[in-house]
């Protein structure tokens, strides 16, 4: 397989040479001119459905792999520049979207095919489609927890129910078929294009258009006991700690990973707490998935997430939830404002989980291997695109002082998960030098005329080589 995509990939590299770019329309049309059925411009619905943020020129809708690679090939070959979009669900401007480019968008292809112990999904299902098909045979995906989020967390990192258990969503799949420069469709595995496979694992969309991922499945029970609890202020001192925990089937706060009629006794102290609200019951994991994703705001808002990681300390959590409080304070009269701050805890479990699966791109098993780590995520999400100006400059000098205190008090970690990162956070530089310079190697033997970096610009891109 080496040998075929290295040739492929010269093959390109003399076609680009002779070519000339294309203005956008031209794009459009040279797509159409050979699959009239799948490209759509603004007089159709199917372009208002897709293009709802910022307008591309075109949207491409493909069906097959087939269609994918010939896109490719077209779009390579005539410089012309294009985004991927698989659910649209990443907070970063331009990552789905493309102004006055070309959209592929992933939508039809969202199929699954359950085999004995993987499902196959196409790019553009939804991660409730996935836990929808499951359910049934008392199966799961080690994937995200919202049923509109879509696969392409599954190129950034991914925690999942089952994290504890079975590390991070990008360490449970088996196979990406992937469309990579030439236009060339490859299978990458722990066998086939190894090295495609560990790149894939963290390195978002710069490797090439992934069409459908082959997930590793868990047998469950069918159902498990989750929901959510939501507590007030006062009862901040009682459950503000260090809630991470190696036991495999404990979700924190959200979900119990068996089909029980209450909580086990690990837990019962959440329910001690004087609550608001308790949605905990008995349901499949599609139903609480659609039950988390209830609490979005919806499309059509402003939003943008931050986020740093530090290792595991109460006092900090504490600190810094009281400080996102009082800052949070002065937008609320925003219309529509909403403020989110959370703390998703890595153990060493699911490091070693991922190192056991053959590793990824992330570089978090480089560091002390016996110390929980914290995700500290930020977002702000609000109507008027007008009141920018004054939210998300604030937002990110909020998010740089409290990464400024964790560096401070000595518990500030490098990493940067991608998934739920700014557009200007440095998120695949925090992987660590080594790591990085492996990223652009792949880059170099799969794409070596850049196409995934200079014609894709949008999303987090591989940082400029050293």
């Amino acid at each position: 397989m080496r040998s075929s995509v290295l040739l492929a990939s010269a093959v390109y590299g003399s076609l680009s040479a002779m070519t000339t770019a294309l203005s956008t329309p031209e794009c459009c049309s040279a797509l159409a001119k050979d699959l009239p059925k799948n490209v759509f411009t603004s007089d159709s619905k199917a372009w208002d459905t897709h293009n709802k943020d910022f307008w591309c020129r075109c949207v491409f809708l493909p069906e097959t792999s087939e269609h994918v690679s010939k896109a490719v090939q077209i779009l390579a070959e005539n410089d012309c520049k294009f985004s991927i979009k698989g659910a649209g669900h990443s907070a970063i401007p331009g990552a789905a979207n493309i102004h006055d480019g070309v959209m592929i968008a992933m939508a039809w292809m969202n199929s699954t095919d359950i085999q004995d112990d993987y499902i196959r999904v196409g790019a553009g299902a939804h991660l409730g489609e996935v836990y929808k098909a499951l359910d049934p045979h008392n199966k799961a995906a080690v994937v995200g927890r919202f049923s509109e989020v879509g696969l392409g967390m599954v190129v950034g990192a991914g925690i999942s129910f089952f994290s504890n258990s079975e590390g991070l969503a990008i360490d449970n799949v088996v196979n990406f078929e992937v469309v990579i420069a030439s236009g060339e469709v490859i299978n990458a595995n722990a066998t086939s294009n190894p090295d495609q496979l560990w790149a894939l694992k963290g390195g978002n969309n710069n490797f090439g258009v992934v069409t459908q991922y082959s997930l590793a499945t868990i047998n469950t029970a069918g159902m498990l006991h989750g929901g959510v609890i939501t507590y007030p202020e006062s009862s901040f001192d009682e459950y503000a700690y260090d809630g991470a925990t190696n036991e495999t089937t404990a979700g924190i706060l959200v979900a119990y990973n068996d089909a029980v009629d209450e909580l086990p006794e690990i837990m019962q102290p959440w329910l001690k707490v004087n609550y608001t609200t308790n949605t905990l019951g008995k349901k499949t994991y599609g139903e609480l998935a659609e039950e988390l994703n209830g609490r979005f705001a919806g499309d059509g808002f402003v939003q943008e997430q931050r986020v740093f990681t530090v290792y595991a300390d109460a006092q900090f959590y504490k600190d810094v939830w009281f400080k996102f409080r009082q800052w949070f304070q002065d937008y609320r009269d925003i219309p529509g404002f909403q403020g989110s701050h959370g703390n998703m805890p890595i153990t060493p479990r699911q490091v070693e989980e991922g190192v056991k699966k053959g590793g990824n791109a992330l570089g978090l098993q480089e560091g002390p291997q016996d110390k929980t780590l914290g995700i500290i995520y930020f977002g702000v999400t609000f109507q008027d695109p007008k009141d920018a100006d004054k939210v998300l400059p604030a937002h990110k000098e909020f998010v740089e002082s409290m990464r400024k205190l964790a560096e401070d008090r000595g518990v500030l970690h490098p990493y940067i998960m991608l998934t739920f990162s700014g557009y200007d956070q440095p998120a695949i530089a925090s992987y660590g030098e080594k790591n990085v310079a492996k990223l652009h190697e792949v880059s170099a033997m799969y794409d070596p005329k850049g196409v995934f970096q200079r014609l894709v610009p949008g999303g987090q891109k591989l940082p400029a080589r050293k």
